[in-house]
């Protein structure tokens, strides 16, 4: 009984309070949402209200275990998942059934549909975070022929499986893969020249881009963008000229209108009346913004940089440098999901098929973030071989 005590003490209360918030306004505003009458008969709300006691016993779950388990399953799951990735592409519609021209999920009776790449960013972080932690045991004495090793490790086993995620297609999904890798690559100690050299290539890139979107235009619209999968085309011409593309910049100026008219204190809960399609899903922080106004949105984006500082404090305390790892790619790759979620909802970035962490509908991006943080409070309460450390706990 005391140890259950001990153990239930040691999790972090902040980040469980931040949990239990995000639970409480995903189903307000999923409830809100679905008032319209696109959705019929469909709760919802109800079904959000499940994957959530569900998440939280996941949550549960993976946090009472250690890092040293977790550290022990990086492996089988990296591997089992790739697998399923692999089994996803070649299966038939009927358990695979293309939703909007992807295949990402598979359709699964009376349990609904799993999205494995969502599931497999948590087994890739654990699988680098473990190839950094090992490669720097062995290699104590850094030199430039060990960081090109590790890089080589690393793309080894992230790029064969970000090419079937990518083909489905889901390129946000594979945007996050290697926004978490490079964030453990940064603390991992690798020469930052190696690192420079990526981060001058990405920015002539985007340079690049930029300068042929001002003054030669017609090489964007003509010879660069035809090179995307149709409905990326239609999501970066309506991002780039929504003026004069009504039909494919629709989502994204619906989207901002209710933000807009949401003002500072918003229109109340159950006021708004703008239509946005399968606002309960990509598009729930339009909802928030438009009928709980600048006040709410704010105090959401606040819970999350309040999430993401828990993260980052959980990984500079942790008693092992495979925890630290995890901690900042998950850091990152939350960071970058919120990022292009409220921007797209505000028009700063392109739409994308990329959920909005803790508040969009969905289980399986659910499970994944619950499975996460259930991570994240295993390396907060230091457990097991490290239950008796002398360094101080996070505050």
């Amino acid at each position: 009984m005391n140890l259950e005590i001990i153990w239930y003490r040691r999790l972090d209360s902040v980040i469980l309070f931040i949990l239990i918030s995000f639970f409480i306004l995903s189903l307000v505003f999923i409830y809100s949402s679905q008032q319209t009458g696109q959705y019929g008969t469909q709760n919802f709300a109800m079904k959000q209200g499940i994957n959530y006691m569900i998440g939280f016993l996941i949550l549960i779950f993976v946090a009472k275990l250690d890092i040293d388990q977790i550290e022990r399953i990086a492996w089988p799951s990296y591997i089992a998942l790739f697998f399923i990735i692999v089994v996803l592409s070649y299966s038939p519609k009927s358990i695979a059934y293309p939703v909007l021209g992807a295949k990402r999920w598979f359709m699964i009776p009376y349990v609904g549909s799993i999205q494995p790449s969502e599931f497999f960013k948590i087994a890739l972080i654990l699988v680098v975070a473990r190839i950094i932690s090992k490669h720097n045991t062995v290699y104590i004495f850094r030199t430039f022929r060990s960081d090109l090793l590790l890089i080589g490790k690393i793309l080894l086993i992230s790029i064969p499986p970000s090419l079937f995620v990518y083909q489905q297609p889901d390129t946000g999904m594979v945007l996050l893969y290697f926004i978490a890798i490079g964030s453990m690559l940064y603390l991992s100690g690798i020469n930052k020249k190696i690192l420079a050299s990526f981060f001058i290539t990405f920015s002539l890139f985007l340079g690049l881009l930029v300068y042929l979107y001002f003054l030669q235009p017609d090489v964007i619209y003509n010879q660069l963008i035809p090179l995307l999968k149709p409905h990326q085309q239609e999501r970066i011409i309506g991002w780039l000229n929504p003026t004069g593309n009504y039909n494919q910049a629709y989502q994204a100026k619906k989207s901002l209108l209710a933000v807009g008219s949401g003002g500072v204190f918003g229109k109340g809960l159950l006021e708004g009346k703008v239509y946005i399609p399968e606002k309960h899903t990509d598009f729930i922080f339009a909802t928030i913004a438009e009928e709980g106004g600048f006040i709410l949105a704010s105090i959401v984006v606040t819970l999350f940089f309040l999430l993401i500082y828990r993260i980052v404090i959980s990984g500079y305390y942790s008693e092992t440098s495979f925890g630290t790892y995890i901690c900042a790619g998950v850091a990152f790759s939350l960071t970058a999901q919120i990022f292009q979620n409220i921007g797209m909802v505000i028009g700063i970035m392109p739409v994308k098929g990329i959920s909005l962490p803790f508040l969009t509908y969905g289980g399986s991006s659910l499970f994944s973030n619950m499975i996460i943080m259930g991570i994240i409070l295993s390396i907060r309460k230091t457990f097991g071989l490290y239950m008796f450390s002398k360094k101080s706990e996070c505050s």
